[in-house]
């Protein structure tokens, strides 16, 4: 009888060891189906997403059925916006370097040698030094091997006699696609007739396209400026954005008549893909400011790190222009981002300067702009910034969205009242003290609300 029992046990826990494997086994089969389903709806996401890189912006008005797809579409496109404006884009070979003033050319050669680099370019003005690397890989004189920037930078950060070195950063002038189809231009198309003195306005861009500005009858005769890019003396535009900046600036301080006391300066510093480098941008500011410029318009943003600014190279050119009495107006970012608390921020826009106006996009309802950066600290002024109509390369008319846009329309505001005997500080204060308060804008920016030029022009007096 206990045999039996014994057996019987015996058996019952084979066939519960069995059940239990069994159970497992299909566990493990279901985590792999599941698994398998997830890599393939990845993999179809990943198809959808790139189709859509091929997609032109064109509204799809065919009807109601596609609106869940479309909301969709949108939602995937404003994530990989923000992905690509949070990145922060390096220069692969050159780098930034300052260096104690008093230091000798032989020991320049040296560290050059030692870095396995040449140098760009010298601006005694910020003492900064730009330097390429010739060639990746080699090794340094400390037996390390150098294959890339980042190792390149903490390299040369060893270096006992090198002050300061850093990153070459990169930029884009792509524009945003605009939130809503209201078109409300026209209600701000007329700002004021312009003063007598004169005003200089650099624009940094890249460049003009003159036919297209004669065509829809914009004459900028006489012009100064520089190509950054291909360092010569024709800057022109391969993009369109910078055709369209100056021609909306053009648009608003002429209002219908040539702009004779306003002096057009064209510093081409992206290229046709609308990309740029500090690089190209620092010794187009200092050239500019050194050439008498009295507003800068600065309608792109470097993402960069949110901390201290105070020795970064481009902050070193914004504070030079900034002593030498210029006034700049730079684009907040269409990162949708705050500022003031996100890690990766607008620059020169977020700079501490008070020569910055920094400036956001409304729509026509007074609202931030779904696409605009913020900041309750970082970011001065908002204004209309969706559906700005302004010249294309071919001559034509385009509708443009961004910060961009609201840059080029507070730089011409800028100017008109410089004209008008406005200096750098009662322009700025004016334009954030006379904005007309909206509750979306509350704790989002520094003037709690959008630009009233008119009581902005009126009120200077009040600021100087």
């Amino acid at each position: 009888m206990k045999f039996y029992k014994t057996t019987a046990m015996k058996l019952m826990k084979s066939i519960l060891f069995m059940v239990l494997i069994g159970l497992a086994l299909g566990y493990t089969l279901s985590c792999s189906d599941d698994l398998e389903d997830e890599i393939i709806e990845e993999e179809l996401t990943q198809g959808d997403d790139n189709g859509d890189d091929n997609d032109d912006g064109d509204n799809d008005d065919d009807g109601d059925n596609d609106e869940d797809d479309d909301d969709d579409d949108d939602d995937d496109d404003d994530e990989e916006d923000e992905e690509f404006e949070d990145e922060i884009i390096r220069h692969p070979s050159l780098y930034f370097v300052r260096l104690d003033p008093n230091i000798s050319e032989d020991e320049v050669e040296d560290l050059l040698d030692d870095l396995n680099s040449e140098e760009v370019w010298f601006r005694e003005e910020i003492n900064l030094r730009l330097w390429n690397t010739t060639v990746f890989p080699y090794t340094d004189a400390q037996s390390q091997q150098i294959t890339n920037i980042d190792e390149q930078i903490r390299a040369a950060r060893t270096r006992a006699r090198l002050n300061d070195v850093a990153f070459n950063l990169g930029s884009s002038v792509q524009s945003p696609m605009a939130s809503q189809n209201l078109f409300c231009f026209n209600d701000v198309n007329s700002l004021a007739s312009l003063g007598t003195n004169e005003v200089k306005i650099s624009i940094f861009d890249s460049g003009i396209d003159e036919n297209a500005l004669q065509a829809v009858g914009y004459s900028l005769d006489g012009f100064s400026g520089y190509d950054y890019v291909e360092d010569d003396e024709d800057p022109n535009d391969e993009n369109g954005h910078g055709t369209q900046i100056t021609g909306l600036i053009y648009s608003l301080v002429g209002q219908g008549q040539s702009p004779t006391n306003i002096a057009f300066d064209i510093r081409k510093t992206h290229d046709g893909q609308g990309n740029g480098f500090v690089s190209h941008l620092i010794p187009a500011i200092l050239d500019a400011v050194n050439e008498g410029a009295n507003i800068l318009n600065l309608s792109f943003s470097y993402q960069d790190v949110n901390g201290d600014t105070q020795n970064r190279p481009l902050r070193l050119a914004i504070d030079y222009a900034e002593a030498n009495g210029a006034l700049m107006v730079a684009s907040a970012g269409n990162t949708n981002k705050n500022n003031d608390a996100a890690n990766i921020i607008s620059f020169p826009a977020s700079y501490p300067n008070d020569a910055i106006i920094s400036v956001a996009s409304t729509t026509c309802d007074n609202k931030l702009s779904s696409f605009s950066s913020f900041g309750l600290s970082t970011v001065d002024l908002a204004f209309l910034g969706e559906n700005i109509p302004t010249v294309a390369l071919n001559g034509g008319e385009v509708s443009k969205s961004g910060t961009s846009y609201t840059t080029a329309m507070v730089s011409a505001m800028a100017a008109i009242m410089a004209s008008q005997n406005g200096n750098t500080t009662a322009i700025k204060c004016s334009l954030i003290a006379t904005s007309q308060f909206s509750d979306d804008l509350r704790n989002r920016v520094v003037s709690q609300g959008t630009v009233d030029f008119t009581s902005a022009l009126s009120n200077m007096e009040s600021c100087n």
